[in-house]
């Protein structure tokens, strides 16, 4: 979204016209119109209409006014035209457009693809992973090579970058900001949006500091970006039932931190369990809501702190699976998350998982955060 806007500028300051667009604009012209925010022209061929004028009164104007259209109304004017589409794989969903448009938006898609209007008109989609495979449905299955941009995680460089400018610039931040830097980019792993969600709580408490960063500010800052950070995961999942979350924390949680997995481990367990039907439904709005991406022929959680939430959370041994093992235990106990592993076919119970992932991150080196 960031990207779509900074683009935005720069067509503005190269004089172009811009519109932010949302899908319906694709085959409603009002919806078009109101988007590149015109003026309804009018186009005056026979036929006649009785027009009133402030102060003049009532005059015959002989004429009448022509619909538009979308193509009609993307080669109006002489100046190039940038429409830019946010949240764009829904361009995929089967009911977002009326059926008797289908036709229309592939139209209308072809024609900005090609070439075909009488002014250069550039779209810009952003989207999550089945946004190529949306257009694909649409009939626009090519791209060029530098047509499509895979956005991920901030290098490290850049995510320090940033978090000092936010600190400092926006904060006025006074001092060195080294240990606040250090401290919430062990959290965000370069997730844009994770930075926000720790920048938004560290603006609040320097204005409340005066800009001096002190330790007490920064555990402040912490723990509201984690509540923030739990919140966005949660607006991720929250389109799935509990027992859903649960099927998909167990195929996650012998995938690796940033690792991934292929269609047919994720599958066969989920259809084990709602059926074919359900199970392809499930798997595909996991990947409409971003909780899987697909990439080179595989499936990972793209942000590896939510995998990380997902599996923490819901990758229970529930007390009706293996009641003889909880008699006796404390509710704590009780509700700990663990883990299995196989080993010569035998299966048995292992350490409680924050443990295994604190004993991955010294095995490996990573840093994975909490």
């Amino acid at each position: 979204t960031a990207l779509l806007y900074k683009c935005e500028q720069l067509a503005e300051k190269r004089k172009w016209e811009v519109a932010d667009i949302s899908s319906a604009a694709l085959w409603d012209p009002n919806k078009l119109q109101r988007a590149l925010e015109s003026k309804r022209n009018f186009k005056f061929e026979g036929g006649s209409a009785g027009v009133n004028f402030p102060g003049v009164g009532h005059a015959e104007v002989t004429g009448k006014v022509l619909p538009h259209t979308v193509e009609s109304l993307l080669q109006e004017g002489n100046d190039p035209l940038l429409l830019t589409l946010d949240e764009a794989q829904i361009l995929g969903m089967k009911d977002e457009f009326p059926a008797d448009q289908i036709n229309t938006v592939r139209h209308v898609l072809k024609s900005i693809h090609n070439g075909d209007l009488k002014r250069p008109v550039i779209l810009i989609a952003a989207g999550l992973g089945t946004t190529t495979e949306a257009f694909g449905k649409l009939g626009i299955s090519r791209f060029e090579g530098d047509a499509r941009v895979e956005l991920g995680a901030l290098g490290k460089e850049a995510e320090r970058a940033v978090l000092n400018d936010w600190l400092t610039e926006e904060g006025k931040a006074t001092g060195d900001t080294t240990a606040w830097i250090d401290a919430i980019a062990k959290e965000t792993h370069g997730w844009p949006q994770h930075i926000l969600s720790y920048v938004k709580p560290a603006l609040d408490q320097l204005e409340a500091d005066k800009g001096v960063m002190t330790a007490e500010g920064l555990a402040t800052v912490l723990e509201a970006g984690r509540a923030l950070r739990t919140a966005y995961y949660r607006g991720r999942v929250e389109d799935f039932d509990e027992e859903h979350l649960q099927s998909f924390a167990k195929v996650l949680v012998d995938v690796p931190l940033g690792g991934s997995t292929t269609r047919s481990a994720i599958l066969p367990p989920l259809t084990q369990e709602y059926g074919l039907d359900e199970a392809k439904e499930l798997f595909r709005r996991a990947q409409y809501r971003g909780i899987l991406h697909k990439q080179s022929g595989r499936y990972a959680v793209p942000i590896p702190s939510m995998h990380d939430w997902l599996v923490s959370n819901y990758a229970r041994i529930q007390e009706k699976e293996m009641p003889s093992k909880l008699i006796g235990q404390s509710q704590e106990q009780r509700s700990s998350p663990m883990v299995t592993k196989r080993d010569l076919g035998q299966e048995s119970s292992t350490r409680p998982l924050g443990q295994l992932r604190d004993a991955e991150e010294r095995d490996s080196g990573m840093d994975f955060g909490r």
